[in-house]
């Protein structure tokens, strides 16, 4: 356990402890990767899925996930992208989306990520997503188009504006489950933490 603790996102481990990530829920992990934070669920017991963009990453995620437990299950990992997430509708209790966000073209790009996020979320579900925000950062960073900033990292990335963020859980139903939360990497870049719950 503690070997895959790890590895996991601290972020996420204390939604766990908040109570918010329970026996019985369905998680998604969207944009999932190698599947550092679905391995430790797995191993936990709890029925995830995830999906990531690269076949190659997804086929690594069967080959390794043998691995992780009786839990696991080849099939609720697939090939898919957030434009278009290949599962149902308000399927998931608990939907994790750690720092793909900030790959958002522009913001109809990331709205259209978020509405699939929400679309797969059960009513009272929680969407929690970690990615760059504007918070600390904006006045350092080269404004490029729209809400895409080259940052002091060296990296190119959308940041968020929490003020359209806002207006979007209106639109779609969300409410905060938990503070609004920014972490200021030694001026290079600014990573918010984010759990919004969907109200219906």
């Amino acid at each position: 356990m503690l070997e895959t603790l790890g590895r996991t996102d601290i972020y996420l481990i204390d939604q766990m402890m908040r109570g918010r990530i329970l026996p019985g829920m369905k998680v998604l992990d969207a944009g999932c990767g190698s599947g550092r934070n679905s391995e430790f669920l797995v191993n936990e017991g709890y029925d995830v899925s995830g999906f990531d963009l690269s076949r190659d990453v997804i086929q690594h995620v069967h080959q390794i996930g043998t691995d992780w437990g009786e839990a696991f299950e080849p099939n609720n990992f697939k090939v898919g992208n957030l434009v278009d997430i290949p599962f149902s509708d308000q399927e998931f209790d608990f939907v994790i989306c750690m720092a793909v966000l900030h790959f958002a073209e522009n913001r109809a790009h990331f709205s259209e990520m978020i509405r699939e996020l929400v679309r797969v979320l059960k009513p009272k579900g929680i969407l929690w997503f970690r990615m760059t925000t504007k918070h600390t950062i904006v006045h350092l960073a080269q404004h490029v188009d729209d809400d895409v900033y080259s940052i002091p990292d060296g990296s190119t990335r959308y940041l968020l504006d929490r003020s359209y963020l806002e207006k979007l859980m209106v639109d779609l139903g969300l409410e905060y489950a938990d503070t609004f939360k920014t972490v200021n990497v030694n001026d290079i870049r600014s990573m918010c933490v984010v759990a919004l719950r969907k109200e219906v």
